[in-house]
């Protein structure tokens, strides 16, 4: 999980910004020509995938994802270095790539290109490897997750997003119905529902990482706010914040309020994941607000569980998680672009479903992911339900300044240290503040 959540920028990607519009402009010369090049063969390329630990030399995804390199590798004639995955990878790649010991591909989540793109070492997709027809076949969000400044700089294989996990031996599924003449379950609904349980020991109906803006920012979208203005066809605009307008301060004053300190006293403004989980873990946690990497936890302690996406607000719109988009990116210093290419394209479209059955991965192609092998699974269809519904978290470069102010914010006003509306105000002047530092003002 950290993986996606733990974003702290390094030196060396903060200060390279300025690369970031060479490689954008160098995005509008690529590749138009939608035919496929003739491709070499006897070609050796290298991929960093981000599967396994670092103690690891293999695990289920990526014995999975190997099966398919070496599909694509017979079939072209050529052959795959698959070497375990170096620590930071991407942060690495800012000084590998250039010179010259990157690999020719490279993994990750999608809000890891911003920077890989601002430090120049990601290449734009060819148009033929992925052209304007294919990607009409993928969710929108995975496309949007992937493109910067127009151009798509990675291919996307895989959506997550995060809900409620429930333990069925302490709360009914029913809990989260909504209410008659409503599309969805509503907040004040399901809180009148926990507020009724009796659990066990006397511990909190409700538990998450509360001052982790990953989770936070589902509360923001859900009542209007935004972090970045999304401008169709150009990207994220940093300098349009909404993390201080009218509908995100409402937000933060539901988080206070879901506290001990506030009017529903679900919880303690001092939970966080480490309490949450081992309180679900150990049968005594009705509700859970987290994401499907803790699924093999549940699983390990024999839970009864289940899933439901996060409650709207008006029970009309969908609540709007960030989701997060798995994609394989291009090294702008590769020696073989268009086996790189094909390579990229072969392993982002073969690997959906073969990564579903191993580890319940949600595919990004729009066929697959509302097939009944998908939609079937109460657990995984209603993950891919959740994402659909779910925001992309924004790819460029200046969402590394947001994630630390916005956790002190809303941690201080959960624990009654500042004012919803003083707390905004403080954080996104920080961020402004950064971010004109990072572009060198």
């Amino acid at each position: 999980m950290k993986r996606y959540i733990n974003l702290a920028i390094t030196a060396l990607v903060a200060t390279s910004f300025a690369f970031g519009a060479v490689n954008v402009s160098a995005a509008s010369r690529s590749n138009a020509s939608l035919t496929p090049p003739k491709l070499k063969t006897g070609v050796t390329l290298t991929v960093w995938d981000y599967f396994c630990t670092a103690s690891q030399h293999t695990c289920p995804e990526r014995d999975t994802e190997w099966k398919v390199i070496q599909q694509w590798a017979k079939a072209t004639h050529n052959k795959v270095n698959f070497p375990t995955n170096p620590d930071s990878h991407d942060q690495k790649l800012c000084t590998a790539g250039p010179s010259g010991q990157g690999p020719d591909l490279i993994a990750g989540p999608h809000n890891e290109l911003g920077p890989m793109v601002a430090c120049g070492t990601l290449a734009p997709i060819p148009a033929w490897a992925w052209t304007p027809a294919q990607q009409k076949t993928y969710i929108k969000a995975a496309v949007q997750a992937v493109t910067l400044s127009g151009h798509p700089y990675a291919m996307p294989w895989a959506i997550e997003t995060t809900g409620l996990f429930y333990n069925k031996d302490l709360i009914s599924a029913g809990a989260f119905k909504p209410a008659k003449g409503q599309t969805y379950q509503t907040w004040s609904r399901l809180i009148s529902n926990l507020k009724k349980l009796s659990v066990p020991g006397g511990g909190p109906p409700f538990g998450w990482d509360q001052a982790n803006f990953y989770f936070d920012y589902a509360f923001i979208s859900g009542n209007g706010g935004y972090v970045f203005k999304y401008v169709k066809g150009k990207g994220y605009d940093y300098n349009q914040l909404g993390l201080d307008s009218a509908g995100a301060v409402k937000a933060y004053q539901f988080l206070y309020d879901l506290t001990t300190n506030g009017k529903y006293k679900l919880y303690s403004p001092s939970m966080n994941d480490s309490v949450a989980a081992g309180l679900f873990n150990g049968g005594k946690l009705p509700v859970y607000y987290t994401g499907p990497w803790n699924i093999a936890s549940f699983k390990q302690n024999n839970l009864k569980f289940g899933f439901e996406p996060l409650p709207s607000f008006n029970g009309k719109t969908p609540s709007r998680p960030f989701s997060g988009v798995q994609d394989f990116a291009i090294n702008r210093f590769t020696k073989h672009l268009n086996e790189a290419a094909s390579l990229d394209a072969y392993l982002t479209k073969n690997m959906q479903v073969p990564e579903f059955k191993t580890s319940g991965r949600i595919p990004v192609i729009t066929s697959i992911l509302n097939s009944k092998a998908i939609q079937k699974d109460p657990v995984e269809g209603g993950l891919a339900h959740a994402a659909l519904a779910a925001s992309p978290m924004p790819n460029i470069p200046e969402m590394n300044e947001v994630w630390t102010p916005m956790g002190t914010a809303i941690g201080d006003v959960e624990q009654g240290k500042a004012s919803a509306a003083d707390a905004a105000k403080a954080a996104v002047a920080q961020i402004k503040a950064a971010i004109a530092k990072a572009h060198g003002g």
